[in-house]
């Protein structure tokens, strides 16, 4: 069953809940923006504990909102497996399982991004480009976007795409049973999903300077290549844009200098 029939098969409750949450998460982005900032202005060595674990939090936060729709349609397909026995669904869907499927694929993203925003300000690459250096920095944006595209035509992404693309094969594919095997499909589930999207992440961190437009058109992009409508055809068009992208931005620096 591919990603469109089962978000067409979600009951309007279901579907109400979810969107409820996606906007309340987009809500505490949006409220949170300058808290954001703030934190990532704290110097990064030594860590405080309560920094980190709030700026982690707002991470999962976000994480939630801009990755919830593109997940949806593969926690559709684990939880109509909940409800199988011989192939034949007569039992309730175990709600507690497929929360627990749900739950690592968020804290992963939200530790992956945490790792990856800390590291790239710590490398100057986010944040004031000033003096000579920064007169290099200001290509990276540029260079980010172009690596990015670049990645769109690569056989990683081709595989691990296949997989999010894909939910009843990765469900039937990978499936453990018992509520440890949902959390440890979850994780696997998760992996797959960086190794599709984590350059739309650093693109979002670097080129996009966290706002608000540009977390939504990369939310657009990852549920547009999720949706499994010819797959690999929307993998290269993104990769198209990128790369057009990363070349106006790359003029750009150039003609401002």
């Amino acid at each position: 069953m591919a990603p469109p029939q089962l978000l067409r098969g979600l009951s309007a409750p279901f579907a109400g809940l979810v969107a409820v949450v996606v906007v309340a998460a987009w809500f505490v982005v949006w409220a949170t923006s300058d808290m954001m900032m703030a934190l990532m202005g704290v110097p990064i060595f030594p860590p405080r504990l309560l920094d980190l674990a709030l700026f982690f939090a707002l991470l999962v936060v976000m994480m939630v909102a801009m990755m919830l729709p593109s997940a949806l349609p593969m926690m559709i397909a684990f939880r109509g497996l909940t409800r199988l026995d011989a192939g034949r669904p007569v039992r309730p869907a175990d709600d507690i399982a497929s929360t627990l499927f749900v739950i690592p694929y968020f804290l992963v993203w939200g530790c992956f991004a945490v790792v990856a925003l800390l590291g790239l300000v710590g490398l100057g690459f986010v944040g004031t480009m000033a003096g000579p250096v920064g007169r290099f920095l200001a290509f990276v944006p540029g260079i980010t976007l172009l690596v990015a595209g670049a990645w769109q035509v690569t056989r990683t992404k081709e595989v691990c795409l296949s997989h999010c693309a894909s939910p009843m094969g990765f469900v039937m594919r990978h499936w453990r049973s018992g509520r440890l095997g949902a959390f440890r499909m979850g994780l696997r589930h998760s992996m797959y999903c960086i190794g599709c999207c984590w350059l739309f992440m650093i693109v979002l961190f670097v080129a996009g300077a966290m706002s608000l437009a540009w977390m939504g058109g990369v939310s657009l992009m990852i549920f547009v290549e999720k949706l499994g409508v010819r797959p690999l055809l929307v993998s290269r068009a993104i990769g198209v844009l990128l790369i057009a992208l990363g070349s106006l931005a790359a003029v750009g620096t150039i003609l401002a200098m």
